[in-house]
């Protein structure tokens, strides 16, 4: 069957005048395309319908175009690790300087470092050489420049490629990958509805957080933690863990700090993530001073050790304006910490409202105010929400569970290019 799309003939063209592509009497003009491995293989987008067949060693290459740290730059690193345990040969292509790029030389993966520009060619075709020079067999990719320059390279290399969604965007590369895998099913059919992809060439696997480092966490980590932030034993820490950007909106949780101080006044928000809107933060010091609660706020910027920080929290909270599924809910519950978040996306995929945490409308700070209030003044709720957050966590969103999945889609893809 002949799967290929009416534009990659059009493309390889593109290729050929470039240089890039490489010649094989099975692609267009001469040059290899990928095949379609995906075809046939899924249904639907479900995860169950994978063929399970033990995985075999693969040469991967993970690409991603993020900077700072970021729930899928962290869910990059995260799998790149986990594959390379299970003995697959991980290359990592990343922007210089990034965060994912520093970490992963510690971890003593290869590192490939490129500013993932289309045009002019030269990065592309410095990184294809290096595809077929080391005999990398599936690309996968993370975040929006990723997966273009990973279906150029798919293009140009005949390698197969796999695009994680992480969000939700309406592009033209999504349709040509050869398998698209959604972290929610919320994803999965916005994908299949705005980006036309297939329903064979999807599936649904929810992200995982790094549980096994999370919830180990010795018992003293949460008072070592809150006298570092000069907390007293009874103050009420409230987290917001993310990227301060408007998306985020850690605004309206400041606005909610009013409502939440008049029921709870030894509370305290915690804002913990990269400083990249220095605006937004202006505009949130400003708010916080004009509501009179700045002495209420605390500022711990980029923390790369969030897993000592979660048990200091007596509550996490989420108020994204959009977004999908949020790795700090993950992080959250694997600590077991109650949350309170917004009803965007695949959040109700992953928090059980009423049961491991409570759900409000976004943008929306007089709900979520009255949610932190009637979690503040109800210490064993909170405590069971955090337990059956945990307990939710280990059974369908951790390491062990998903990965699994993950390896198993992969190396179908690859399986089939093989087979070719």
């Amino acid at each position: 069957m002949n799967h290929e799309s009416p534009v990659e003939p059009l493309l390889s063209l593109v290729a050929a005048w470039t240089g890039l592509g490489r010649r094989s009497p099975r692609g267009p003009w001469g040059f290899v395309t990928a095949a379609s491995p995906a075809e046939s293989m899924l249904g639907g987008g479900r995860t169950n319908q994978i063929d399970r067949k033990a995985a075999q060693a693969m040469k991967i290459m993970q690409i991603t175009s993020g900077q700072g740290v970021g729930g899928a730059t962290t869910h990059c690193l995260l799998l790149a690790r986990e594959l390379a345990q299970r003995g697959h040969q991980m290359t990592l292509l990343c922007p210089p300087k990034s965060w994912i790029a520093e970490r992963a030389a510690t971890e003593g993966f290869p590192v490939l470092q490129s500013e993932l520009r289309r045009w002019p060619p030269d990065d592309l075709r410095r990184i294809a050489d290096f595809v077929r020079q080391a005999g990398i067999e599936l690309i996968h990719t993370h975040m929006s420049r990723a997966h273009s320059f990973g279906i150029l390279l798919r293009w140009t290399t005949g390698v197969p490629c796999v695009a994680t969604a992480h969000r939700r965007s309406v592009q033209l590369h999504w349709m040509f990958n050869d398998l698209v895998i959604a972290v929610s099913n919320t994803m999965r059919r916005f994908h299949e509805s705005y980006n036309l992809v297939k329903p064979n060439r999807i599936v649904t696997i929810h992200n995982f957080a790094d549980d096994r480092t999370i919830s180990s966490q010795p018992g003293e980590v949460r008072q070592d933690t809150r006298q570092s932030l000069n907390l007293a034993d009874d103050d009420f820490l409230i987290g917001t863990i993310g990227s301060v950007v408007p998306s985020k909106g850690q605004l309206y949780v400041v606005r909610a700090l009013p409502r939440i101080l008049a029921e709870v006044p030894r509370a305290k928000l915690l804002i913990v993530g990269e400083l990249e809107s220095e605006s937004y933060v202006d505009q949130i010091n400003r708010e916080a001073e004009a509501l009179g609660v700045s002495s209420h706020l605390l500022w711990a910027g980029r923390r790369d050790d969030v897993h000592r920080i979660l048990p200091a929290l007596d509550l996490s909270v989420l108020a994204s304006l959009k977004g999908d599924f949020p790795l700090a809910l993950l992080e959250a519950m694997a600590a077991a910490v109650p949350v309170v978040a917004s009803e965007i996306g695949g959040v109700g995929e992953c928090v059980e409202a009423g049961a491991s945490g409570l759900l409000v409308p976004p943008a929306d700070a007089s709900a979520l105010a009255a949610a932190v209030v009637s979690l503040a003044g109800d210490s064993p709720r909170r405590r069971a929400m955090g337990e059956a957050g945990q307990k939710r966590l280990f059974e369908c969103f951790s390491t062990e569970s998903q990965i699994d999945g993950i390896e198993h889609a992969l190396a179908e893809v690859v399986r089939r290019a093989r087979a070719a």
